[in-house]
């Protein structure tokens, strides 16, 4: 006779699209048996056919050789550095001109806002990832100017992530980047703004996605 799970396994983050309310729902589910085990909280959402970041974060933490719930977590973290940055005022997003010293303090408060939305204890490591992915190898990134390994893999994998989505991305004021021209980008930036052994599983691992997600 089967036992029934007591989800004392690791916990990892999910989230569900609500279609009825066009929000973000996120919950915290038992890795052992797949159930929903706490929610999270609602965010207004709106699904952006092309934001890839949490299969491109997953992909490349896989291609790193992260264990299978790290896996997970990263991918959860990536969507949530989405939703940070959709907390950000759509004045500034979409400003066309160069922004402000006002608006610059605004624009790095991503992370703040991102960790933020998870508050439980389970999600400590998740929140500390999402803090960091705005660092720099070279130390000029921010909140706290970490250099090189000081800042955690999986925040290293959610950088390149993160700007590789932004860059294929269409603003008001720019056409989005080819696939192929975002690589270049942050191939060119290793080493100062990416880690260059995670740009390299990046760009590996992105060679795998279904031909649907690949961008003209």
């Amino acid at each position: 006779m089967a036992m029934a799970c007591d989800h004392s396994a690791f916990h990892s983050g999910a989230a569900r699209y609500l279609r009825e309310t066009s929000q973000l729902q996120m919950v915290r589910v038992c890795d052992g048996c797949g159930a929903v085990c706490a929610p999270l909280g609602r965010i207004d959402y709106s699904p952006n056919p092309r934001r890839f970041a949490g299969e491109l974060a997953e992909l490349t933490a896989r291609e790193l050789g992260l264990s299978k719930e790290q896996i997970a977590r990263v991918r959860f973290a990536a969507l949530v550095c989405g939703i940070g940055r959709d907390q950000l005022s759509p004045a500034i997003l979409n400003k066309q001109g160069p922004l402000t010293d006002e608006e610059w303090t605004e624009v790095r408060r991503q992370p703040e806002l991102g960790a933020a939305l998870l508050s439980e204890v389970s999600f400590d490591d998740v929140r500390g990832w999402i803090l960091c992915h705005r660092e720099r190898p070279d130390g000029r990134g921010y909140p706290r100017g970490l250099v090189g390994e000081q800042i955690p893999l999986e925040a290293r994998i959610l950088a390149v992530v993160d700007a590789y989505a932004a860059m294929i991305s269409n603003r008001p004021y720019r056409s989005g980047r080819d696939h192929h021209d975002a690589c270049l980008e942050l191939l060119r930036c290793a080493g100062t703004q990416f880690d260059p052994v995670v740009v390299r599983a990046f760009v590996s691992a992105s060679l795998t996605r279904s031909p649907r997600l690949v961008l003209s």
